[in-house]
């Protein structure tokens, strides 16, 4: 690839890389040139495999990104085979539904964990290694812009994280490093099969989409290529909203 969206020569960190929205950004950014560290809890469901029919590089490197040990094997492991960092996406995520007045201390605590601190953990440890031109990519979600009933430790976490970019952002832009966020509305992944599989909810939520379908991993793959690429070199602590036009309609 050339021009602005090549990221040729580039080393990308992508967490929950398994499957669903990380394998996607995963597959696209090596689309573009990009040599990808595959990172997740669970085994890799043939992200690596489908990297290398690229003809890029790929590592998988498990990860449990809420325990700081894990975090600092996932860079030491991305220098030792790469030499640098230079595209993190913080990706990896959990939604764990309850109402506030039932919700289990623990539940809370896991989503925060995995949603909240994990970005934050994979990006101090990441920034050690990242130069001018870097760029971090923060997953956050339509529900950290608009909340939702049984949803507030999901919500709460994921609007977290549009604030931590937008923090890190100014903390990081004198060295040239950009942090952007993303936020995707309703993606056909195993973590949202509870939504797509109740065809009476889907009908309800899509009634509320502008684009009326459900979004796939490829609508939020390419957002994260440009924000990889020098195409959006002007830009840090923005949002880009891929939901189908859902907020807007609301």
């Amino acid at each position: 690839m050339a021009g602005i969206f090549d990221l040729t020569g580039k080393v990308a960190i992508v967490t929950g890389a398994a499957r669903g929205i990380g394998q996607g950004i995963a597959i696209e950014l090596a689309r573009a040139g990009a040599d990808v560290v595959v990172s997740d809890i669970i085994p890799e469901e043939g992200t690596i495999n489908q990297i290398k029919k690229l003809k890029r590089k790929a590592i998988y490197v498990k990860t449990d990104i809420s325990k700081k040990k894990e975090v600092e094997n996932l860079i030491a492991e991305t220098i030792k085979n790469f030499k640098k960092i230079d595209i993190l996406v913080n990706n990896a995520g959990i939604y764990l539904a309850g109402n506030v007045s039932g919700l289990p201390e623990e539940t809370w605590d896991k989503t925060m964990n995995i949603n909240l601190k994990g970005p934050f953990l994979c990006s101090q440890a990441a920034l050690k290694h990242m130069k001018k031109g870097a760029s971090i990519i923060n997953i956050s979600s339509v529900a950290g812009i608009e909340g939702s009933a049984g949803g507030a430790a999901y919500c709460a976490s994921k609007g977290g994280i549009r604030l931590f970019t937008k923090a890190l952002a100014a903390e990081v832009g004198s060295l040239g490093i950009r942090v952007n966020s993303i936020h995707p509305g309703l993606i056909d992944t195993p973590m949202t099969t509870g939504f797509t599989k109740d065809k009476k909810a889907l009908e309800g939520m899509m009634s509320k989409f502008l684009i009326k379908r459900v979004g796939k991993p490829i609508d939020i793959a390419g957002p994260a290529v440009f924000l990889a690429s020098d195409a959006s070199s002007y830009m840090t602590g923005s949002e880009i909203v891929a939901d189908g036009g859902w907020i807007a309609a609301l």
